[in-house]
């Protein structure tokens, strides 16, 4: 039956694997890292850090938990959809924009440029090999049809893979094989979703690199300054006002450095997937205005 011809839905569930319970194995490791380090840490600095990255590695690991537990496919009114987070996340990709269609089953070979993923199983974007880049929605490698359109490849498990294969057909999309060519990364500072917090982060890094000495220059800064914090922001130790000055600026250099790496991996990444070099550039815009909070606090505690 072809879906042109009515509104009837068709529901399908992925091939449930063991992609959840690999979530939850990393989520609990690394999170049992995490508050081992900042047990163990007598550092103001790095214990916030730590917090943040605590917060958002969960944020992280269960929006794609919850993406994993939630899946399922539909295909009506001439789309087919991909729906997760129990109806929040809705992916359509109109049935006539689909060029064609591949099956696979096997080990998944691939780059993975986001999300979550194995050999077995992969949520996120990946590039994977003889498909390209694609955004994989497969619970299990069991059987994996992929979805070709021209912006990007889609992976799908459904259990019921002869149906959905035949509702394709019947919308005249056929099996096919495709070549595929990254592009180049072209300059990224066209791009405002990338321009705009790296600009962001060099202001912030310029700020927290130069205010201490500027500070310092015009004698704004105590003679005794604490150098050293411990978890609860009580001084550990103390120095003079040069020595913090000289402190502060090498945070806003370990900050720059940290800018440049992740440009770098994002003009790499942009070569295969534009929007995951997004996701690369926060990394520094997050990390210096931690730096900025934590400098403003010292110098409106101390000064």
């Amino acid at each position: 039956m072809s879906f042109k011809e009515g509104d009837e839905m068709q529901k399908y569930l992925p091939n449930r694997g063991s992609g959840a319970v690999f979530i939850l194995l990393i989520a609990f490791l690394y999170n049992a890292l995490l508050i081992a380090l900042l047990y163990l840490t007598n550092s103001y600095e790095i214990a916030t850090i730590l917090r943040v990255a605590l917060i958002a590695l969960n944020i992280y690991q269960l929006y794609y938990l919850f993406i994993c537990l939630s899946l399922y496919y539909v295909i009506e009114n001439e789309e087919l959809k991909i729906i997760s987070l129990w109806g929040i996340k809705k992916v359509k990709i109109p049935l006539n924009e689909i060029k064609g269609y591949k099956t696979f089953s096997g080990k998944i070979r691939g780059i993975r440029l986001s999300g979550y993923g194995r050999d077995f199983f992969a949520i996120g974007r990946s590039v994977i090999e003889k498909i390209g880049t694609t955004y994989m929605y497969v619970t299990s490698s069991k059987n994996i049809l992929y979805i070709k359109t021209d912006e990007i490849n889609y992976g799908l498990s459904p259990i019921e893979m002869e149906k959905v294969i035949n509702n394709l057909k019947n919308n005249n999309i056929c099996e096919t094989s495709w070549d595929y060519k990254f592009g180049k990364s072209g300059t990224l500072f066209n791009d405002k979703k990338f321009a705009i917090p790296f600009m962001i982060s060099t202001l912030i890094i310029g700020f927290i690199t130069i205010n201490p000495v500027i500070q310092y220059l015009y004698q704004n800064i105590p003679a005794i300054m604490p150098l050293g914090f411990d978890a609860k922001f009580i001084p550990v130790n103390y120095g003079t006002g040069k020595q913090f000055a000289f402190k502060q600026m090498t945070h806003g250099l370990l900050n720059m450095a940290i800018l440049l790496c992740m440009y770098y991996a994002s003009y790499f990444i942009a070569k295969y997937d534009r929007k995951s070099a997004y996701k690369f550039i926060c990394v520094p815009l997050v990390l210096s205005i931690i730096f900025l909070i934590l400098q403003i606090r010292i110098f409106l505690t101390f000064r």
